[in-house]
């Protein structure tokens, strides 16, 4: 992938727009709390292509967890994130060939959702909780279960946000970014 310097300031741009959308629009739910991160590396993924928003939403994510006290789990946000991104890619630009219908963006930002909680099922249940934790498979599940209802919640936001906001973001995109 050949980067230039248009390409590095789009992605620097919506990595700042993924920090500012988590910031601003958080709701706290038990130890998580529901946001705008997976609906941005959504959007990002569908508008940018896969390559480019999974650098932007690494960035951004990255970034959000560095300065907001969860530097030590940085690394497992970005995994997450690039999870998401590539399921996004294997659907929108191999399966749709990135025919961005209505109905394929809400089928994306559905993909985007339940990808988003499969991977936090997996990580709270095998690695939090049997791995570390000691716990049998069904309290490990039971006690993820619990714990990810933030991540219900952004996957609901995700759902929601995704097709209203790529719309705009493409919009925008073709206005100021591919001239």
């Amino acid at each position: 992938m050949n980067l230039k310097t248009k390409d590095l300031t789009v992605i620097g741009l919506y990595a700042a727009l993924i920090v500012l959308g988590i910031m601003f629009f958080r709701i706290p739910m038990g130890s998580q709390f529901v946001h705008m991160g997976n609906a941005l590396i959504a959007v990002g993924i569908l508008v940018f292509g896969a390559k480019r928003g999974a650098i932007a939403a690494s960035i951004g994510l990255a970034i959000f967890d560095i300065t907001h006290g969860y530097a030590s789990v940085a690394w497992v946000t970005v995994l997450e994130s690039l999870i998401v991104a590539f399921v996004l890619y294997l659907v929108f630009e191999k399966a749709m060939k990135k025919h961005d219908t209505p109905f394929n963006i809400i089928i994306c930002a559905i993909v985007a959702a339940v990808t988003k909680i499969i991977v936090n099922l997996i990580k709270y249940t095998f690695f939090r909780n049997m791995l570390v934790g000691g716990l049998a498979f069904k309290p490990a599940f039971l006690a993820a279960l619990v714990k990810i209802g933030g991540t219900f919640g952004s996957a609901a936001v995700t759902i929601i946000a995704v097709p209203l906001l790529y719309p705009i973001l493409k919009k925008i995109v073709i206005r100021y970014y591919e001239r």
